[in-house]
């Protein structure tokens, strides 16, 4: 072992490497022997930090999560509809793109894991905490006049949410030949967003005219 990693505390190097197996290959590839070779220690070692397998994944999933905080504490910010929700939708792309390879590995066989215990609440949130954190800059707008009086903030954020979550699930499957770029994502659905909240009751706002939309497949496209 270099003296490089020896300095690089047991504990840390178990998971890192157990991090990294789980969004490279899975929960099968992560054994117990698997991650003690890939941290350069022994198995015995690992059983000095961590009770067993299940032990080190919880910990895992408590300490390695991306971060919730920016979007649960997030300030609202002086922007019109369209910028609020494009950046609302970077946000959450980015966020569920962290997630969901850690999180799925570990949810594959919950008996691995010990009885839950609450997560911190600046790494995890729960579905509502997250709808919350979308719904108050969208309210914000509302009681500022920039989107319709009467519009839906909180079909609105479910409507970011869900987006965001199924660009970023076929992600982990199908890296390639999604419809739109990274850039392109965010910016499409934030605009189709905003134009809903915009909109005069009654008129059909535009949300495919937009040539960057009308140039490429349907999203469920990637689906098929």
């Amino acid at each position: 072992m270099s003296t490089s990693v020896r300095a690089y505390p047991t504990r840390a190097r178990l998971l890192d490497a157990a991090e990294h197996l789980l969004r490279d290959r899975g929960l099968a590839a992560a054994t117990t022997k698997a991650i003690a070779a890939g941290a350069q220690c022994s198995e015995a070692a690992l059983y000095k930090h961590f009770t067993g397998k299940g032990d080190l994944l919880d910990t895992l999933l408590r300490e390695r999560l991306p971060m919730a905080g920016p979007l649960l504490s997030g300030a609202v910010r002086d922007e019109d509809a369209e910028a609020c929700c494009v950046r609302l939708a970077r946000q959450l792309v980015r966020f569920y793109e962290q997630s969901m390879p850690l999180l799925g590995a570990l949810l594959a066989d919950r008996a691995l894991l010990p009885a839950p215990r609450p997560l911190p609440h600046a790494t995890a949130a729960t579905a509502d905490e997250l709808l919350e954190a979308v719904v108050r800059p969208l309210h914000a707008l509302r009681e500022r006049g920039r989107i319709r009086a009467d519009a839906d903030v909180r079909a609105a954020g479910a409507l970011l949410l869900g987006a965001c979550f199924q660009r970023a699930a076929p992600t982990q499957v199908a890296p390639r030949g999604r419809p739109w770029s990274a850039e392109e994502f965010p910016a499409a659905v934030g605009r189709a967003v905003a134009a809903s909240l915009t909109a005069v009751r009654g008129a059909a706002p535009h949300l495919i005219a937009h040539d960057n939309l009308a140039e490429h497949p349907a999203p469920c496209k990637e689906l098929e």
